[in-house]
């Protein structure tokens, strides 16, 4: 019989301070509760013209592994190029200044200049 593989072993669990900067945690319930009780956008833009939206959220949880897996993510949805491409970010600034990189960059495709 094949021992089960605990898929908390191979993560890591983060929550936001006052600051927005991530901690991690060792309880996975306390990490649940914490994600369940915060709103976890912390940007959307509605692209209207096209119907895209760019989504900037906290993922909160990382990969164990040498390198951190983005606790960040910006989404971009509803593209026809770029439908459901992902972007990860290590902080909420580094995350928020590359939401609105993408944005400029797709309104600028948008309005073809």
């Amino acid at each position: 019989m094949k021992p089960r593989h605990d898929p908390q072993q191979w993560r890591r669990f983060y929550i936001l301070d006052e600051k927005n900067r991530p901690v991690q945690v060792a309880d996975h319930d306390e990490w649940s509760r914490w994600m369940a009780d915060n709103d976890l956008v912390f940007r959307r833009t509605l692209l209207e013209q096209s119907g895209g939206t760019v989504t900037t959220r906290f993922r909160g949880v990382s990969e164990a592994a040498p390198t951190d897996t983005p606790l960040f993510i910006t989404r971009v949805t509803g593209q026809a190029e770029q439908d459901n491409e992902s972007f990860g970010a290590q902080t909420l600034d580094a995350a928020l200044e590359q939401h609105e990189r993408i944005v400029q960059k797709l309104l600028r495709q948008l309005t073809g200049r």
